[in-house]
């Protein structure tokens, strides 16, 4: 009976540690495709006139937290898991 709990709560650990994997990977997509969408917005500050460059400006700024909050979330799920 105990062999059984004990691999019941080892198999919950790993399951557990799997999903803590799994979401620090969809925080890191996130904050990836943030990253470039705030290169994007970049670019297209660039390229545009005084109201457009504003709003890309602000485009990127948004992007670039969205970024750094992702990768924070990330880290910490890959503290959780392991």
């Amino acid at each position: 009976m105990k062999k059984i709990l004990f691999a019941l709560v080892a198999s919950v650990a790993v399951l557990s540690a799997h999903a803590q994997v799994g979401k620090a990977a969809s925080e890191a997509t996130d904050s990836v495709q943030h990253k470039i969408d705030e290169k994007r917005a970049d670019s297209a500050a660039k390229k545009s006139g005084p109201v457009g460059k504003a709003v890309n400006n602000v485009k990127s700024g948004y992007h670039k937290n969205r970024a750094k909050r992702s990768a924070n979330k990330a880290k910490q799920s890959l503290k959780n898991a392991g």
